[in-house]
């Protein structure tokens, strides 16, 4: 009896430790339009000493327009054509999904890692798991989201409890008017780059992205062909990382532009196009 009470106090302690401290926390970045649909990136975050051992996973999400009901329609995918290659299609994990559930007012990115197979292990940082898309009929809709606390989420095979082993960051605007600048990856690149902006030509909204080696103070400013600074997206000091920017290029005239990234020595300038 003694060996059996010391064998359920031991068992208490685990389950502490496993549910006592938020091992990731999701939240919604990049939203965007592309090519007639509109996307949104969901991230992990882990907090600093933590790991997240990611088991089968369902991220389920509400979704809403104001003004206009029924604006954004969700579109499933398998597999999820935008997802994290750590975590969709190889030896480990099934192709990550997406679906709709609650007829059709929520859907769910799934995460499937396989039957006894090792769990990939995201350390501190905040990491881009997956997107979901949506078809728009009227694009100026307030669009919302807002995570599900039923959400399914394992650390490797342990079940995580809502607040206590997992947790949300609603973003409580709308997302189809994004200003964002995001670090979309926790991996050091080894130089400086400045990517082409895609997609090129856009109307009215593109993505840029670049990447640190090292911190620094980093300027991203766009101008017109006389130019002139009609845009300034960072203007600040930025970690080691890979980051990417939305450009809203509503307010600018059909025309070309450029966008030049300057930071501790390396200056770069690419062009783009915006076809109204």
């Amino acid at each position: 009896m003694k060996n059996i009470f010391l064998t359920i106090v031991a068992l208490l302690l685990v389950a502490t430790v496993s549910y006592g401290q938020v091992k990731v926390n999701f939240n919604i970045q990049n939203p965007r339009f592309d090519n007639g649909q509109f996307l949104v990136d969901i991230y992990g975050t882990v907090p600093a000493g933590q790991t997240w051992n990611v088991g089968l996973t369902n991220i389920r999400l509400n979704y809403w327009t104001s003004g206009t009901p029924n604006a954004f329609s969700f579109v499933p995918e398998s597999p999820v054509t935008s997802s994290n290659v750590n975590l969709s299609g190889n030896a480990n994990y099934d192709v990550m999904t997406s679906t709709k559930i609650c007829n059709d007012t929520a859907a769910s990115l799934n995460i499937l890692l396989l039957y006894t197979k090792t769990p990939y292990a995201l350390v501190a940082g905040s990491y881009w798991l997956g997107s979901l898309r949506f078809n728009v009929s009227n694009p100026i809709a307030c669009f919302r989201m807002s995570f599900m606390n039923n959400s399914s989420v394992f650390d490797g095979s342990t079940p995580l409890a809502y607040s206590s082993g997992w947790s949300y960051t609603n973003n409580d605007t709308c997302l189809n008017n994004p200003v964002s600048v995001s670090n979309i990856i926790t991996e050091i690149p080894k130089e400086f780059n400045l990517s082409q902006n895609y997609p090129n030509p856009f109307n009215p909204v593109t993505m840029i992205k670049f990447a640190l080696p090292k911190a620094s103070f980093v300027t991203l400013k766009v101008y017109d062909m006389l130019g002139r600074e009609v845009a300034n997206l960072v203007n600040g000091n930025k970690s080691a990382g890979q980051y990417i920017v939305d450009f809203d290029a509503s307010s600018l005239t059909s025309g070309i532009y450029f966008y030049r990234l300057e930071t501790n020595g390396f200056v770069d300038v690419k062009r783009m196009v915006v076809l109204k």
